[in-house]
């Protein structure tokens, strides 16, 4: 027992279980690590962008702010010499105008008594009004240091326009209160720089007076402009009372409502003495900071719960067929019951039991010295079926074919479906005597037969369906399982060259000529490429005795069974395939022939007929190889003519007739063989481009005596003349045949009356 079967199972998969769970533990760890790590550096990286726009918005408003105040210190410094002027109040209005046309981002400058009344202004509306009221003046009122620079909250000017106001109090003679002056910033300039510090789509930026409320924001806000931000728990009142210049904070911004990523920096000049600061706040939009962070994360703890899942799953299905394997051994000695043993489709015993159950059959026969039977039972056209109807009905007729083989049967024997549309039937230990065994298999052969020829009702549909049989008996042990079953199966394939639905009893002759067939298919072969093969010439004959040709036939010269007659092989050839190098052989020599014939003067106006077999004509290469051979051997296309079968015209008749198009253009005649036996539409036969029909043998033979026959001949002559071809008449024997067919107008001739089929040299005499 190994060491993992002494574990209980119980502690195994505790710990394999544990083992996982602690693996994606330690990756999912790893995951967040390095995530937060990616987090800490992306943030830090934008709290310094941030902090550094908010120093750069400082840099570049502090010129305008010192430019403010020296506005102010000016006219602080101008106004007594202006007042001395006779039209002072005039004068300074104009001056004041001058500064304000000449200065970017200020306006309007006003000068504003003790009493809060507008004398002098930049804006002539505004001279007159009285601002007594006004935040800003009772801040001056408040605190009348000449030495403070006061910077207003933002408010609404009676002009509607939205400022920050930078004032100094303006000393009169006796020290006392004398008024202020003051200048207003407008937004526009410091939206415009703003604007120019962002560099992310999702930024904000704003600038707030030093009491919270919001001056001027970017993008434009109208809905967060005036806001007050000095809050308690807000971002700026932590700023404000932190002290520090630039403060970083991320979470929920109290104007806008959403989490972002803020820098606040208080702009504060000391030179200045401002009485309040402007605080710059630079914010970016987390969600977009770190939407590929996120996007990774989610990517990557996909994966983690993909493999995690993936090797739950492998090892449940681990652990699931470890269960199954020791499931499986406690299973072994129940083996026979199981339902393995039989097919799922038909419930009959399968391969396996079958063959279990010959064995015990041939064992019982040997013990009591009765005979068994082995009956191979195979559907006729069962694939048509399948290709037709499809596989559904398919296996309805296999189940109702195994329904009705069991009552033709005894209980004890066996019926086996082998496999598609095979059935094999074991008959054990039959009560009759030796002589009657061959008749008792028949009467059950028969049976079978018949009750498989019953019509089926397949769903909805009707069918008719027959088997093909073979049968073969046993007594005792003289036979193997796999020779009996190669008995039975020899004599079903015997039954379906019978023409199906049919039986036929083993017969050792079979499996002599089986093994007779083999062994000839490897002499053919060898024959082929050792050149054992020659040509026999039959003379065609026109008129009385000119020779015009001759057909090519093939003869097989055996090295120790000598000639062999075509009848023997070339069925053969057409099984194996051979057909194919044994016919290209054929043409070759015939082509090769005519090319000599060419330099004889009294031999190169002969043509050759060359039978084609269906297998090379559906070659898809088959107009190539002809063409190709007629290169190579240098024979003219004029003299060669190659003979097809009426059978061959049963199928892709289309196709015959394009490859015979395209041959005919080169000039190769063609000749109908065997016309009148087959299958032939004339609507067919007029599209092909044919030379020649061939009256068959079979007709010629009883012409004198068997009207039907003369008639026939007599339609094909009178058919072939109307299409504009030839007719030739194959075996001719006798003078009265020939005497016949030139009465009835057909004047070509090839049979023994003439000349057998012969050897060239033997040929070459004739001519």
């Amino acid at each position: 027992m190994s060491s993992t079967e002494a574990w209980p199972s119980g502690r195994r998969i505790f710990a394999e279980w544990l083992l996982l769970i602690s693996t994606v533990l330690v990756l999912a760890g790893g995951i967040a690590y390095f995530q937060h790590d990616e987090y800490c550096r992306i943030k830090a990286r934008e709290e310094e962008h941030l902090s550094a726009q908010a120093a750069l918005v400082e840099k570049n408003l502090t010129p305008q702010l010192q430019l403010a105040n020296r506005v102010i210190e000016n006219i602080l410094h101008d106004l007594p010499s202006w007042q001395a002027k006779n039209d002072g109040l005039k004068y300074a209005n104009h001056q004041l105008q001058v500064i304000n046309d000449t200065l970017i981002g200020i306006r309007p400058i006003l000068i504003i008594n003790a009493n809060g009344n507008v004398i002098s202004s930049s804006n002539d509306t505004l001279i007159g009004m009285n601002f007594l009221q006004r935040k800003y003046f009772q801040t001056a009122l408040q605190n009348p240091d000449p030495g403070i620079l006061h910077v207003s909250a933002p408010f609404q000017t009676v002009l509607d326009s939205f400022v920050i106001s930078m004032f100094r109090v303006i000393p009169a003679p006796d020290g006392s209160f004398g008024g202020i002056v003051i200048v207003s910033l407008v937004p526009e300039y410091f939206s415009t720089l703003l604007d120019s510090v962002l560099y992310a789509s999702d930024m904000r930026s704003s600038i707030a007076h030093g009491d919270g409320v919001v001056f001027v924001t970017s993008p434009r806000s109208t809905r967060i402009r005036g806001t007050d931000l000095n809050q308690p728990g807000t971002f700026f009142r932590r700023h404000m009372e932190s002290g520090k210049a630039t403060s970083i904070f991320n979470g929920v911004v109290y104007a806008s409502g959403d989490e972002r990523l803020i820098a606040i920096h208080t702009i504060d000049l000391p030179t200045l003495r401002m009485d309040h600061p402007l605080v710059v706040g630079l914010s970016r939009d987390e969600a977009v900071l770190l939407a590929p962070l996120r996007k990774n994360t989610a990517l990557q703890s996909l994966l983690l719960a993909a493999l995690a899942l993936a090797c739950a799953l492998g090892l449940w299905l681990v652990q699931k067929r470890r269960r199954e394997l020791t499931l499986e051994r406690q299973l072994v000695k129940e083996k026979i019951d199981n339902l393995a043993f039989f097919d799922q489709l038909t419930g009959l015993p399968n391969r396996t039991l079958l063959l279990d159950r010959l064995q015990q059959s041939i064992a019982a026969s040997k013990r009591s010295g009765k005979y068994g039977a082995l009956l191979f039972v195979d559907l006729d056209n069962f694939k048509t079926l399948n290709d037709t109807l499809g596989h559904d009905i398919g296996d309805l007729l296999l189940t109702q074919v195994a329904q009705r083989l069991l009552p033709c049967v005894r209980e004890r024997d066996t019926v086996a479906r082998l496999g598609g549309d095979e059935f094999v039937i074991v008959l054990a230990e039959m009560a009759v005597a030796g002589n009657d065994v061959a008749t008792q298999i028949g009467k059950i052969s028969e049976k079978i037969r018949a009750a498989l020829s019953q019509p089926y009702l397949l769903g909805e549909v009707p069918y008719y369906s027959t088997a093909s049989i073979g049968t073969t008996a046993f007594l005792g042990d003289t036979v193997g399982n796999d020779q009996l079953m190669k008995q039975a199966d020899l004599a079903m394939y015997k039954a379906k060259e019978a023409g199906r639905n049919a039986w036929r009893f083993f017969d050792p002759y079979m499996e002599h000529a089986l093994k007779a067939q083999a062994a000839l298919e490897d002499e053919l072969r060898r024959a082929i490429a050792e050149g054992q093969l020659v040509l026999h010439y039959q003379a065609q004959i026109v008129g009385e005795l000119r020779v015009t040709g001759a057909e090519v036939l093939v003869r097989w010269q055996h090295p120790e069974r000598g000639v062999i007659m075509p009848g023997e092989f070339i069925s053969l050839a057409e099984r194996t395939g051979l057909i194919l190098p044994l016919g290209h052989w054929v043409l070759e020599s015939a082509c090769r022939q005519l090319a000599q014939w060419a330099s004889q003067p009294a031999l190169s106006s002969l043509t050759l007929a060359v039978n084609v077999s269906a297998h090379q004509f559906r070659q898809a290469d088959f107009v190539d190889q002809v063409l190709a051979v007629l290169a190579d051997t240098g024979a003219n296309p004029k003299r060669l003519k190659l003979e097809l079968t009426e059978s061959m015209l049963v199928h892709n008749v289309q196709e015959i007739i394009e490859k015979m198009s395209a041959l005919k253009v080169k000039g190769v005649g063609f000749s109908l063989d065997d016309f009148g036996t087959g299958y032939s539409s004339l609507s067919y036969l007029k599209r092909l481009p044919l030379d020649q029909l061939k009256i068959d043998q079979s007709f010629v033979r009883d012409i004198l005596v068997d009207t039907n026959d003369a008639a026939i001949a007599k339609l094909v002559i009178v058919l072939a003349e109307s299409m504009g071809l030839m007719v030739i008449a194959e075996g001719v024997e006798i003078e009265s045949q020939r005497h016949l067919l030139a009465h009835m107008g057909c004047h070509a001739y090839q049979g023994y009356l003439f000349s057998r089929p012969v050897a060239l040299e033997a040929f070459e005499a004739l001519v």
